[in-house]
């Protein structure tokens, strides 16, 4: 009767372990590339590429800058820099270069189909001068 006993609560001790085990879900990385959409008065594409090291977030942003007299659209990058708490990123970075000092803020959680969603920001010496939504699908891997 007492190995029985002994028994019983061996299995229900290891019963009790693997569903817990089972109920923790690990937080996906974002480290990848991600197609990015601004939506500004229009859709804008931008690409996303980010690198992630715990709760520590990296990246760049390419970002389209359009020279005032030439026909041809052309991209900066901006190097980012930030961290993810409690499902939530923030990213940081300063375009380099720009005529005005610019900032650019990048706020976004991974929603539950997988994409990034959140708000840009971006600040220049004069204050904001761009807030727009986004989503952003990670770019699938060639094999």
């Amino acid at each position: 009767m007492a190995k029985s006993v002994t028994t019983m609560i061996a299995v229900l001790a290891l019963a009790a372990a693997l569903s817990a085990q089972h109920g923790k879900t690990e937080t996906p990385s974002l480290t990848g590339t991600w197609n990015m959409g601004l939506q500004g008065g229009h859709v804008i594409p931008v690409a996303l590429v980010l690198e992630q090291d715990g709760a520590t977030l990296t990246g760049t942003i390419s970002m389209p800058t359009q020279h005032v007299g030439q026909r041809q659209h052309e991209t900066v990058d901006v190097a980012l820099k930030g961290g993810l708490a409690n499902g939530a990123f923030t990213l940081t970075g300063a375009v380099e270069g720009a005529k005005d000092p610019t900032t650019i803020e990048i706020k976004g959680k991974l929603n539950d189909e997988g994409m990034l969603e959140g708000r840009v920001v971006m600040t220049g010496a004069e204050g904001p001068h761009g807030d727009m939504p986004y989503t952003a699908e990670r770019l699938k891997e060639r094999k």
